[in-house]
C-alpha cells in the first residue's frame, strides 16, 4: 500500500506515533467525551425537612448561618465514620453560627434513625430525607455520604462525596472562612 511503511521501521513508528497525536487531538477537541460531572446549582432551593423531634428546618430559617447537610444513611460505613468529625465541627462551631444537619436517607423505619443516634450521641438535627425533594434539588445526591456545605446567603460553597481525612481538612478550613465573612 504504502512502499515508505515497509522500508523504514524507524521512519513507520514516527508516522505512526504523529497520526496517532494527530487522531487524538480530533477526539478531544470534540466535545465532551469524559464522564461528566453533576452541576451544583449555585443558589440553595427552597428546602422544607422535619427533624426527628419534629422541629421545622427551611432553607429561610437557616439564612444566617454557614449549614452544612450531611447526606447519610445507618448502613453507610463511611457515612458512619464522618460522624464522629462531624460532631466534633459541630461543638467547635455552633456558637460562631455553624448549623450541621443530618440528612438520613435510610429506607426503613423512622425508629431505626433514632436509635442509631442515640447509640451514637448525635447532637445535631437529623431529618429524614428519603422521599424529599432535596436530594434531587441540591444537585441530585446519588451517593453516600454527600456533604453539602451552604454559605450564610444561602448559597452552595462546597459539595463532596465520600469521606476521609482531606475532605475532613479541606471542609473544616471552608467552614472557617464561610463564618468569617
Amino acid at each position: 500500500m504504502f512502499r515508505f511503511f515497509t522500508r523504514k521501521p524507524l521512519h513507520n513508528c514516527l508516522i505512526t506515533f504523529c497520526l496517532t497525536l494527530f487522531i487524538a487531538a480530533l477526539f478531544t477537541g470534540c466535545g465532551d467525551s469524559g464522564p461528566k460531572k453533576a452541576k451544583v446549582p449555585k443558589v440553595v432551593p427552597d428546602f422544607s425537612l422535619t427533624s426527628l423531634d419534629g422541629q421545622p428546618l427551611t432553607r429561610d430559617s437557616l439564612k444566617g448561618k454557614v449549614v452544612l447537610l450531611d447526606f447519610w444513611a445507618t448502613w453507610c460505613a463511611p457515612c458512619r465514620a464522618a460522624i464522629p468529625h462531624l460532631v466534633t465541627l459541630y461543638k467547635t462551631y455552633k456558637d460562631q453560627g455553624l448549623e450541621v444537619i443530618g440528612v438520613s436517607l435510610d429506607q426503613g423505619d423512622q425508629s431505626d434513625v433514632e436509635e442509631f443516634v442515640k447509640r451514637n450521641n448525635i447532637p445535631y438535627p437529623i431529618a429524614m430525607g428519603t422521599n424529599n425533594p432535596i436530594t434531587k434539588d441540591l444537585g441530585n445526591v446519588s451517593s453516600l455520604p454527600t456533604i453539602i456545605l451552604l454559605s450564610k446567603q444561602p448559597s452552595i460553597e462546597f459539595k463532596v462525596v465520600g469521606f476521609n481525612a482531606e475532605i475532613a481538612g479541606k471542609l473544616e478550613n471552608k467552614i472557617k472562612e464561610l463564618l468569617a465573612k
